[in-house]
């Protein structure tokens, strides 16, 4: 079977799963990807002709030449076997040649300071005032909705107004795996984002319930590409030396300040919509330090004569 009918069909399969647009699209990402290199490099056409050397040559050139870190070249592996193992179920190979082991991967977990979030939100503000003033709100807000309630990129794009529930301050978020969750929002995230809305509704014209909450000027929805970009400019114009700007710090630093604060581990794991409490409890690995120095810090027999 030529390789590019393997990756459609497989690509199909997906959708017939009913898996997250998102998902879909990362699938065919990693795997067009893939293709293009080994048909170039390899002259390979045929799904029946790739090899574990294929794969090792493959991954060895995102790591060298790309620059992938260890987690980028996780999912790859991750996507390339499910996409192998696929065809072995289907019986179009009798070997997944996907031999590479998982990577180790560092586990430090860059977070936000209250320093660099004021400085965004300080630039953002400014620049409502002046004359671009939609797209320094919405990034103002993006902002906002990222840091407070702990969202993935993708679930952030897909929000649309009848998923935010003012009356019982609460946002309900579709994750991966289509699993639904739901979000408790602060007063101050509320009041954000209904001036949010009202604005909106002024600058764009009508907004109806089905409308998406971080809009194109437009109207329609903000790919997650843009969003990327958006954060790539930021990155430039705050020159932050010591931390990662990227949608996805909110989310660890969303994290952090839950555990930090007393959070219980499993209410964070359902916020953070994580399958498995693993997942959730390296947050608590990581900052489990910080939290015991707060303790000394502030527990209140430290105060007394014993």
């Amino acid at each position: 079977m030529l390789l590019k009918f393997a990756i459609e069909e497989f690509l199909e399969d997906r959708k017939f799963k009913n898996l997250t647009e998102i998902t879909v699209k990362g699938y065919e990402r990693s795997l067009k990807a893939f293709h293009d290199y080994i048909v170039e490099e390899h002259q390979v056409l045929n799904i029946e002709d790739v090899r574990p050397f294929h794969i090792k040559d493959y991954l060895s050139y995102r790591k060298k030449e790309l620059k992938n870190n260890a987690e980028t070249i996780n999912h790859e592996i991750r996507n390339l076997k499910a996409f192998f193992n696929y065809f072995v179920k289907e019986k179009v190979i009798s070997v997944n040649p996907v031999t590479v082991p998982i990577q180790k991967t560092d586990t430090k977990i860059e977070t936000f300071t209250d320093y660099h979030i004021r400085q965004m939100l300080r630039y953002y503000r400014k620049q409502k005032q002046r004359g671009d003033s939609f797209y320094a709100y919405r990034g103002y807000i993006m902002i906002l909705i990222l840091l407070g309630t702990g969202i993935r990129l993708g679930e952030m794009c897909n929000l649309r107004w009848k998923d935010i529930d003012f009356v019982n301050a609460k946002m309900t978020v579709i994750g991966k795996g289509r699993r639904q969750r739901t979000i408790p929002l602060t007063d101050n995230l509320k009041k954000e984002l209904m001036e949010w809305r009202f604005y909106v509704e002024k600058k764009l014209g009508n907004v109806t319930e089905d409308s998406f909450v971080i809009p194109t000027q437009t109207g329609k929805r903000m790919n997650e590409n843009s969003v990327k970009t958006f954060f790539q400019r930021l990155k430039k114009i705050m020159n932050f030396r010591d931390v990662r700007l990227s949608p996805h710090t909110f989310r660890h630093t969303f994290a952090k300040q839950w555990i930090l604060s007393g959070g219980d581990v499993f209410s964070l794991q359902r916020i953070l919509g994580h399958s498995s409490i693993d997942v959730t409890n390296k947050y608590v690995n990581l900052f489990g330090s910080a939290l015991k120095e707060q303790n000394d810090k502030f527990n209140p027999l430290n105060n007394m004569d014993l």
